[in-house]
């Protein structure tokens, strides 16, 4: 994919959100930056970070794995785990995590991985060893500890699927 493509492919779905997009094309630019320009992507890595986390509140990785079109909704107080994997066309909202899982001394145990087309709600947690279904919509306050099957809903804590919607057919 070409630099200019790679830095922008969040930013069509994010139409209407300039904050989003900001956050998101410099995201993608840290990313790029920390894949193709060895040590100098410290020049625009350690500026991403230090802004984006400290300042707006907002910890996306350039670790992480995260498929096009990512969305944001109020963007405040969303935190990835730095090896966690989101497919495309997620939608995250304000306050969600999406974290690892450690034993007692520190050792991560395993991370979280979302399928693509996956919603999460406002406030909502996804932690630990587990795989989130393609086209789930986890709910806002749910904390999700167990895998979720493609196309559930979950809600409450701790998560629970209050049904599995049926995948639309394409017309």
């Amino acid at each position: 994919m070409a630099f200019r493509d790679w830095v922008l492919q969040d930013w069509e779905v994010n139409t209407g959100r300039p904050e989003s997009q900001l956050i998101l094309a410099w995201f993608r630019l840290a990313q790029w930056a920390s894949g193709h320009w060895g040590m100098f992507a410290r020049v625009v890595v350690t500026p991403y970070w230090l802004i984006v986390s400290l300042v707006v509140g907002v910890e996306l990785p350039v670790t992480a794995t995260i498929g096009p079109r990512l969305r944001l909704y109020h963007p405040h107080a969303i935190v990835l785990s730095p090896h966690c994997s989101l497919g495309s066309d997620c939608h995250l909202r304000q306050g969600v995590t999406v974290g690892n899982r450690v034993d007692r001394i520190g050792n991560e145990l395993g991370v979280a991985r979302l399928g693509d087309n996956v919603e999460l709600g406002a406030n909502c947690v996804v932690i630990g060893d587990l795989k989130i279904g393609d086209h789930a919509r986890i709910g806002a306050l749910a904390a999700v500890v167990k895998s979720v099957p493609a196309w559930a809903v979950v809600v409450g804590n701790p998560g629970r699927v209050i049904r599995i919607d049926q995948p639309i057919a394409a017309s």
